[in-house]
């Protein structure tokens, strides 16, 4: 089972809720085998195993798709039926066990255990046809039944037909226990496994001693003069906080190679469905990044090297045409450069044509052009690319964590595209300055140097500045993010601030220096505004807001200055989405996923609890649901939102396991706005679709 794709917190809730279902699936099975089973327990059965499909599908666990999806078909067939054959239940019990290994890491083949719940879905579909065919020549009168007619033998080698239900399937080996050897071994390992929430815990009090230190020593400071102990006495403690910080943060950091293990296959993968030939790289793999970026990164990434292949990679042919070997090069490399890492994903494909160089220049930059939401230089739409989703949000997820995204290329030679992003969240080095009687702070990776702007002059229609013979464009601070401020003085201080490949100069009241500090998330009524990414208390006590680099470099070539907002940002009016679904882990992945791209998010675990929610939350402007849920189901809901006069409107995007033309078809006639299949889910387009719903 391979992990390394997989967000590891969700992984550990897929785990838990996985084994708790298979446990209760245990129970109904030894129920229904001793005859104390009812219709009841035959759509649990369903229900879980169809959630465990899910969750699998999602998180990218492909055998434990496979074996609950086969379990699926199996109980599909018995409801069908509606007879639950005893004897049945020893195989779907061997599927519980199986899964139960697979998920606790010690799986063995289930080839032949599929093949068996296989022949078992087929005996019921052939005792259904029996038991019907019975009944047409019962309806018929007697001696009007036709012949048997001879049947083919099956194949050979393939998998017995078991009767049902007088004769029991075949056994297949179960996986076994592990001995007290394996627990020896074990024994051995010198790690420890702590959950990943402690170690949160450890790391925001570490960061709340440093922000308590921090004032003392400002408090300390106001003094005329300390006492040589007092002073020795702030040294020391100085250098024991710096060790517990390096170490509690050193805890939280992972190398890139934690998540780049599965990206050869899929490089190979796509590769060959598009009929080239590539040689993927991976260089900087022992480079250490934030657990929580790490296992954000993996989907910015998958992204970028699909663009790679799609859109970069010429196929032999056309390689050799250009004078190129006919194998492709993609690479990921990852450089630390100080507080910040530098992730590049590099190719030596056809590169963007001289039409889009062109295009670029006049938006700016390479990366204002690509990046722009709904812009694609595919020339069709396949189900890889050509659909203008994915490098916007790229962006968005770099700037969020207060990074930068760059791109270079040239017709011909490829395409690099360049992701800065900070080692970690808990603590940030910035440069705080004075803006109207407000604390700020940015990147100190994105300050180049600080300026004194004595005399500006006019480049196509706005003020700029020389710095070091080259002419930058120069705004106030308060223009760019829309404050109320007084006019600047004369010869105000400036900051040359760079962000991916464009550069600019930034005025403000007063630098106050350069620090470490304490980053603190933005409450809900703020989270939604990209221009922070983040908010810090300073020794004197003032909450300073951290502004994300990217905010500080205007889009448009002319670099013109926002105008300033009348009103204060409404938080109601954030598109809220309720996300409906049974299933605990695949719950908190539609919900994390939606967090971080900026939308409120209330969650219910089934239809009723879903109309009890809208009852009393008038916000709630989309709602994403699965189908297959106890009680009301997904189709349900969808008709019951379209037949309440108040909630007719109500976008309904449905995500589930049914992938079928039918299921689509039974979800769009319900009323749904989408659909979308769990098998190979993109979060990116998922979030697509919520934007072009909600009007985003």
């Amino acid at each position: 089972m391979s992990e390394a794709a997989a967000d590891a917190e969700l992984a550990d809730l897929f785990r838990d809720e996985t084994t708790e279902r298979l446990d209760q699936m245990d129970a109904k099975l030894l129920a229904i085998e001793t005859g104390e089973g009812d219709a009841e327990s035959v759509d649990s059965l369903f229900r879980h195993a169809h959630t465990i499909k899910g969750g699998a599908s999602m998180l990218g666990f492909d055998d434990i798709r496979a074996l609950a999806h086969a379990a699926e078909d199996v109980l599909a067939q018995v409801r069908e039926t509606g007879v639950f054959p005893r004897e049945l239940a020893a195989p779907l019990m061997r599927a519980t066990s199986a899964l139960r290994a697979m998920v606790s890491g010690s799986a063995e083949p289930v080839g032949d255990l599929l093949s068996e719940l296989a022949a078992c879905r087929a005996a019921l579909a052939d005792d259904q046809a029996d038991a019907a065919a019975a009944a047409a020549t019962e309806r018929s009168g007697p001696g009007q039944a036709s012949p048997p007619e001879p049947q083919d033998p099956p194949p050979a080698g393939s998998p017995p037909r078991p009767a049902v239900p007088h004769t029991p399937v075949a056994r297949a080996a179960a996986p076994e226990p592990a001995g007290p050897a394996a627990d020896a071994t074990a024994a051995t390992e010198h790690t420890l496994r702590v959950p990943a929430a402690k170690l949160d815990h450890l790391i925001d009090v570490t960061a709340e001693i440093l922000e308590y230190r921090s004032r003392l020593t400002h408090a300390l400071g106001q003094q005329q003069q300390l006492s040589q102990d007092v002073s020795d006495v702030l040294g020391v403690g100085g250098r024991l906080l710096g060790e517990l910080r390096d170490t509690t943060l050193g805890l939280r950091m992972l190398p890139i190679s934690a998540i780049t293990g599965p990206l050869p296959r899929a490089v190979r993968d796509l590769a060959r469905a598009e009929g080239k030939e590539v040689e993927f790289a991976v260089t900087g793999a022992d480079t250490e990044l934030d657990r929580v970026i790490l296992e954000s990164l993996s989907e910015p990434l998958t992204h970028l090297l699909r663009n790679a292949i799609v859109h970069g990679i010429e196929t032999p042919a056309e390689r050799d045409a250009a004078a190129k070997p006919p194998r492709g090069r993609v690479e990921l490399r990852a450089v630390p450069h100080g507080s910040m890492v530098e992730i590049v994903v590099s190719d030596d494909g056809r590169g963007v044509s001289q039409k889009v160089i062109e295009a670029a220049g006049r938006e700016g930059s390479l990366a204002s052009l690509l990046t722009r939401p709904g812009y694609s230089t595919a020339g069709e739409v396949t189900s890889l690319a050509g659909r203008g989703v994915g490098l916007d949000a790229v962006k968005a997820y770099v700037n969020a964590l207060g990074g930068n995204l760059s791109i270079r290329s040239q017709p011909g030679r490829g395409m690099d595209v360049i992701l800065l992003l900070p080692l970690g969240l808990s603590l940030s080095e910035v440069l705080l300055f004075e803006r109207g009687g407000e604390a700020y702070g940015m990147p100190l990776s994105a300050v180049e140097e600080v300026v004194t702007v004595t005399e500006t002059f006019s480049l196509q229609g706005r003020a700029a500045v020389a710095v070091r013979g080259k002419s930058l464009p120069v705004t106030d601070i308060a223009a760019i993010l829309g404050m109320a401020a007084p006019p600047l003085g004369d010869a105000p201080p400036a900051i040359v601030v760079m962000a991916g490949d464009r550069r600019a100069v930034i005025t403000c009241d007063s630098l106050l220096g350069a620090g470490e500090v304490v980053v603190k998330p933005l409450g809900p009524v703020l989270a939604n505004l990209a221009d922070y990414v983040g908010a810090a208390v300073l020794g004197d006590g003032r909450i300073a807001l951290l502004v994300a680099s990217a905010a500080l470099i205007a889009e448009s070539p002319a670099g013109a200055a926002r105008p300033e907002p009348d009103t204060a940002p409404d938080p109601a009016a954030v598109p809220r989405i309720l996300v409906v679904e049974d299933s605990f882990s695949v719950r908190e992945l539609q919900r994390s996923i939606l967090e971080t791209a900026g939308y409120p998010v209330t969650t219910a675990r089934d239809g009723r609890d879903a109309l009890a929610v809208l009852d009393r939350d008038s916000h709630i402007a989309l709602v994403v649901t699965d189908i297959e849920m106890p009680g009301l189901d997904g189709i349900e809901l969808t008709r019951a939102i379209r037949a309440s006069a108040a909630r007719s409107s109500l976008p309904v995007v449905i995500v589930t396991s049914h992938g079928s033309d039918e299921d689509r078809r039974r979800g769009i006639e319900a009323g749904a706005d989408a659909y979308m299949a769990k098998s190979g889910f993109d979060q990116q387009t998922l979030l697509a679709v919520v934007a072009r719903l909600v009007g985003r």
